[in-house]
C-alpha cells in the first residue's frame, strides 16, 4: 500500500511499504526517476530511504493538494517490480586483516568463527543498496548474515580510515573518506570511493547490488593500500 503524507510546507513523503524489503530500493529509485521525468519543473530535491521517498517541490509553482494528487495518479499507474535482476552489480575488493579490520579479532571471538569463515560469510552475499547516507558514496547495504551481525560501538571512534568496511546491526557499508563513526570495522578496500573522483558521485544508486571479494595483504599494499 502506497501512502502520501504532508512532510513540510514544501514537501511530501511517499511510503512504499512499512518494513525493509529487497524489492523496495529499486522500486523507489525507479519511481524517483519517473517523478523527475514527469515533474522536472516542479521538483527541487528527492531523498530516498529504506521504505520511503521524500519529495521537495517548488511551492511557488504548485500547491500541496494539486501536487499530491498528481503524484498519487502517477503512483496508481506505475508498474512496480518484485525483482532486483536489472540492478547494477558492483564489486569491491577488501583486505580482511587484523591491521585493517579494527574490530575483526573481537568479532571472531564473539561469533566463535575463524577468519576464513568470517570472510566467506561476509563476501559470499550480494548486498542491496537500501539507502544513501551523509555522502553520495556512503551506502547502507543489507542485509548482513545473522551470524556476523553486530551492534554499533557504544563509543564511536574519532577517526576511521577511508575505505574501511564496517558492520552495524544488519547493515554493512564502506567509509568513503576519513570519518568518525561507530560501526564495527572488519576490513579495508583500496578502491577510492571519495568524491575526489567525480565519477563516484553517481557510482551507487538505490537498488544496486554490491559484492565484496577478499584480497591478500600483499595485493592491498601493491594497489596502494596503507596500513
Amino acid at each position: 500500500m502506497h501512502k502520501i503524507i504532508l512532510a513540510g510546507e514544501d514537501s511530501i513523503l511517499i511510503y512504499f511499504g512499512s518494513k525493509i524489503d529487497s524489492a523496495l530500493p529499486k522500486n523507489i529509485a525507479n519511481f524517483a526517476n519517473a517523478l523527475k521525468a514527469e515533474f522536472s519543473q516542479l521538483i527541487i530535491d528527492l531523498t530516498p530511504s529504506y521504505t520511503s521517498l521524500l519529495v521537495h517541490y517548488d511551492l511557488s509553482k504548485v500547491n500541496y493538494l494539486t501536487f499530491s494528487a498528481e503524484v498519487q495518479n502517477l503512483l496508481t499507474n506505475f508498474e512496480f517490480s518484485n525483482t532486483t535482476e536489472d540492478s547494477n552489480l558492483i564489486y569491491i575488493p577488501v583486505y580482511y586483516g587484523f591491521e585493517s579490520g579494527l574490530d575483526l579479532e573481537r568479532l571472531l571471538a564473539e561469533k566463535n568463527l575463524n577468519l576464513d569463515e568470517f570472510i566467506k560469510i561476509h563476501s559470499d552475499k550480494e548486498y542491496l543498496v537500501y539507502a544513501i547516507g551523509f555522502s553520495p558514496v556512503f551506502t547502507f547495504l543489507g542485509e548482513v548474515d545473522i551470524r556476523i551481525q553486530a551492534p554499533r560501538l557504544a563509543t564511536p571512534r574519532i577517526k576511521i580510515p577511508a575505505g574501511s568496511v564496517g558492520i552495524a546491526d544488519s547493515q554493512t557499508a564502506v567509509y568513503p573518506t576519513d570519518s568518525s563513526g561507530g560501526w564495527n570495522i572488519i576490513g579495508r578496500t583500496v578502491q577510492d570511493l571519495s568524491l575526489k573522483n567525480p565519477d563516484n558521485l553517481n557510482k551507487f544508486k538505490t537498488g544496486d547490488r554490491v559484492k565484496f571479494y577478499s584480497i591478500t595483504r600483499e595485493e592491498f599494499i601493491e594497489h596502494g593500500g596503507q596500513l
